[in-house]
């Protein structure tokens, strides 16, 4: 049963029906205090938070921009619940980017159950252990690339467009990272081909490129690709970018 960090100031007859729709969804509603310390203590517990703070509540800002920002470095989601001119305040705080969802009071306990419940399915997904295609010609950076991104990721790397295509017809990757330069068959060639065909034209494509001047980038750019990394991102911030793509695909922000 998954974990939902509820956190509001008292038991009112709101927070009780929150609670109760949230367990008839089937979640495990873990409810704890207002309280700054507490929650940095309880974060890891749980991937979804819904914070209804108290009307008097002083603590409300600090509360909510570390909520925000905890939520947005982790790929968790942060649910605020409150009156309007309450939401329109915290929402304007300046850490305050991605809340996955917000409710005016008198809340809709049956829409906030489903949105929970299909955030919950998002989380599953997006935590779910991916399958990344890495094609590229140059053999000692596939072999770079395949060593970063292993722990991560179930990571396949084919050294030419052809041999992609080949194996796209029998599996489907959640992501192909695609050498925008290579012989025979380029990656603005190899892109076509997938987007051409009904069997494989969801998959997401990303360019690599080693070339990152103003006027090669508009070219890549133009294709449409999902996105562009440069060859010489380091791990950390390839990683990173791969995480942030997933997460924003799945969670409905891109």
């Amino acid at each position: 049963m998954e974990k939902v960090i509820y956190i509001a100031k008292q038991q009112y007859l709101m927070d009780r029906a929150v609670e109760d729709h949230l367990r008839e969804a089937g979640f495990d509603v873990m409810k704890i205090a207002e309280d700054l310390e507490e929650v940095n203590r309880r974060r890891h517990e749980a991937e979804i938070f819904i914070y209804n703070p108290a009307e008097d509540s002083g603590e409300a800002k600090n509360l909510v921009s570390y909520l925000a920002t905890f939520c947005r470095d982790s790929r968790k989601s942060l649910c605020l619940l409150g009156d309007k001119d309450s939401l329109e305040e915290l929402k304007s705080l300046p850490e305050v980017m991605d809340i996955a969802r917000t409710y005016t009071t008198p809340v809709d306990m049956k829409k906030l159950a489903a949105d929970v419940l299909d955030l919950s399915k998002r989380q599953q997904e997006y935590r779910r252990r991916k399958k990344v295609l890495i094609v590229d010609d140059d053999e000692d950076f596939l072999a770079i690339m395949t060593r970063w991104l292993k722990n991560a990721y179930d990571v396949k790397g084919l050294q030419s467009g052809q041999d992609a295509l080949d194996h796209l017809a029998t599996e489907q990757p959640d992501l192909v990272l695609l050498d925008y330069e290579m012989p025979e068959m380029d990656g603005y060639e190899v892109m076509e081909h997938i987007q051409k065909n009904s069997a494989t034209f969801r998959i997401p494509i990303i360019f690599l490129t080693g070339i990152n001047d103003r006027e090669s980038v508009m070219r890549i750019i133009k294709q449409r690709p999902d996105g562009y990394i440069l060859k010489s991102t380091k791990k950390a911030e390839l990683l990173d970018t791969l995480a942030k793509f997933f997460y924003e695909r799945i969670m409905g922000k891109s």
